[in-house]
C-alpha cells in the first residue's frame, strides 16, 4: 500500500514564539510534522496529528523554523508514510 497525495502544507504563520501549520486536507489517517531550527533538520522534533492545522509551541523568537510534512495511513496497524512535502521557513516572532 501507498499513500498517494503526500502531506502538503498550505501555509505557515509565525506567531508569538510559536508556528501554524496549515496542511492540506487528504483521505488519509493522519500526518506528521517534522520541524527544526536549521535546514539540514539537525536535532529535528517530529509531530504526529490528525488536524490538518497544527500549532507548533514553546519556539524561540527571531528564530528560523524549518517545517515539512508527510501524510500517513495505517493498514493492518502498521503506518505507512508518503513522501514529505518541499521545505518550508518561516521567522518565528
Amino acid at each position: 500500500a501507498t499513500v498517494s497525495g503526500s502531506g502538503k502544507v498550505k501555509a505557515l504563520k509565525a506567531g508569538k514564539k510559536k508556528v501554524t501549520v496549515k496542511i492540506k486536507k487528504n483521505a488519509v489517517s493522519g500526518y506528521q510534522i517534522k520541524y527544526a531550527s536549521n535546514k539540514n533538520f539537525k536535532k529535528a522534533k517530529t509531530r504526529n496529528t490528525r488536524k490538518t492545522i497544527y500549532t507548533i509551541k514553546s519556539l524561540r523568537s527571531k528564530k528560523k523554523c524549518y517545517v515539512k510534512v508527510r501524510a500517513y495511513k495505517v493498514v493492518k496497524g502498521k503506518k505507512i508514510y508518503g513522501s514529505y512535502s518541499k521545505v518550508l521557513k518561516v521567522t518565528v516572532k
